[in-house]
């Protein structure tokens, strides 16, 4: 999730000269021109063999709020030991009270519920289990929190390492008119983090934290989702992956999306969106916004951040890229192969909406392909993504704009004073409010790979174009960041990385 940052005026030569760049490789579409995406290249089919699959299929009812949902889950044992639960998160049940919302806390409050408390929740309905040679029964289930998004289903018999079993649920989610990741407001639906998911088992256990109002506290896997939604024939619906549309029956379409190796499934819905879209290589980037003429600048920059970062890291291997307005108080929120973009952010336009799309693009590396431990190591993805913003500053404009930028959003985060003692290695729950999360996991985690690449004299890029390659589609941990960085370079950087990383600076 992006935040608030500072506008940097440029020369109006360079501009010129960078927008003529970017015109040698991205296109926008005619008026009344549309698109479809290409077939998914061998990069990701091959990251798609033997992922787990997932199936869902919803029906969109604005009247009441909700979707009803039937979902099958193909999962296999990879945790190398016997198993007798399979863990699901559900995070949806947070926003059924005040008490564990992530929107209700003081700091948001009245940004996020505008109209007051509006209630949110995935509530089961049927939910059946088939076990390995067995037939499909009714399990034990519970909840292991008091929010009710760590959902234990209870196995009748071993579940053992490399075994396969199929799990079946029906239910509904209610989404809350909230302006959110997770919510309606003012027409816009997000619908994030909204599907019943498989906790991840790391370090001998299935990941349960809270889901917190600081940062994304969120990991996942990546697997492959194959989403069927049915809306109201008036509803533009826009989702992880490919989509392809049936034509309208009954006042319904029904929305197919093929989402390969991806780590969730998101949806953005609205009556309002325009449609605007761009090649960037063998990538469709898909705009929608309230606007046509603010679809279009969405198109144009995510196209050059893809273009910035394909050459600098690697190519993007999805075949499409969705940006879509979300009226909400943030600045923007990453999902695979989707972003939201907050409605005050294209209002502001500028240096500050690109700086956004930039970012939030540059997620689909640190974050979509390259995944982490978002609760536990924040800065893994966000001090990237801020990273790479620099580089894609540094493509559009020159070296001497990369360096203005570098000191208004990096440098100075350094001679702020931060009371609490935290630290960009700090997990997301040490943080007190999202302004001292933003300011140390953004700013100084950013501060400790300019600090890196300097000492590398300037060949991060290439490191991080290793870390990509190798860590693509899986999760990745500190230890492996520093252990690859090591081996590529020969020198043990570690201690450098502590420093900022870990060290307390007031």
């Amino acid at each position: 999730m992006a935040v608030r940052r500072k506008r940097l005026w440029l020369a109006a030569g360079a501009l010129a000269l960078a927008c003529l760049a970017a015109l040698c490789v991205w296109r926008l579409t005619a008026p009344g021109e549309t698109l479809a995406a290409d077939p998914p290249g061998a990069t990701l089919l091959e990251a798609a063999q033997g992922l787990d699959d997932i199936v869902i299929n919803a029906d969109f009812d604005p009247v009441t709020r909700t979707l009803q949902v039937n979902q099958t889950l193909a999962l296999t044992n990879r945790t190398g030991v016997t198993q007798r639960l399979v863990v699901l998160r559900t995070y949806p049940n947070a926003f059924q009270s005040e008490d564990t919302s992530p929107a209700a806390t003081d700091e948001l409050y009245d940004a996020c519920y505008p109209n007051g408390f509006s209630k949110g929740m995935l509530e089961v309905d049927s939910l059946t289990l088939q076990m390995p040679g067995g037939d499909a029964a009714s399990p034990a289930w519970s909840y292991g929190d008091d929010a009710q998004t760590v959902l234990r289903v209870s196995l009748p018999e071993d579940w053992v390492a490399g075994a396969s079993l199929m799990l079946r649920m029906n239910y509904t989610v209610r989404v809350p008119q909230a302006a959110y990741r997770f919510g309606e407001n003012n027409g816009l639906w997000a619908i994030g983090n909204a599907f019943a998911i498989p906790a991840v088992f790391m370090d001998g256990e299935y990941l349960t934290d809270d889901y917190i109002s600081i940062g994304d506290p969120f990991v996942s896997e990546c697997r492959n989702y194959t989403v069927n939604l049915t809306a109201p024939e008036a509803y533009v619906v826009v989702g992880s992956g490919v989509p392809t549309a049936d034509p309208v029956q009954n006042g319904q379409r029904t929305t197919h999306f093929s989402a390969l190796a991806a780590r969730d499934f998101s949806l953005c819905i609205s009556r309002q969106y325009a449609l605007s879209q761009a090649r960037q290589g063998s990538v469709l980037v898909n705009a929608y916004a309230t606007s046509a003429s603010q679809a279009r600048l969405l198109a144009r920059l995510g196209a050059q951040a893809l273009a910035c970062y394909a050459d600098r890291y690697g190519p993007y291997p999805y075949p499409v890229f969705s940006l879509c307005e979300v009226d909400f108080p943030f600045d923007g929120m990453e999902y695979p192969t989707l972003a939201m973009i907050s409605t005050r952010k294209l209002k502001q336009g500028g240096d500050a909406l690109e700086q956004l799309v930039a970012h939030e693009t540059a997620h689909q590396w640190w974050c979509a392909v390259v995944g982490n431990d978002q609760y536990r190591q924040a800065w893994q993805d966000e001090a990237l993504a801020q990273f790479s913003l620099l580089d894609y500053w540094e493509t559009r404009y020159g070296t001497e704009a990369r360096h203005d930028l570098q000191y208004s959003q990096v440098d100075t985060s350094m001679l702020v004073t931060v009371p609490q003692g935290v630290t960009p290695g700090s997990p997301v729950d040490y943080f007190g409010d999202l302004s001292e999360y933003s300011l140390v996991v953004y700013g100084r985690g950013a501060a400790a790979l300019c600090a890196l690449d300097t000492a590398m004299q300037g060949k991060l890029d290439g490191f991080l174009s290793n870390y990509y390659h190798t860590y693509a589609f899986q999760l990745a941990t500190r230890a492996d960041f520093e252990t690859l960085l090591k081996t590529y370079t020969g020198e043990d950087w570690s201690p450098l990385l502590s420093d900022y990383l870990d060290t307390y600076m007031n």
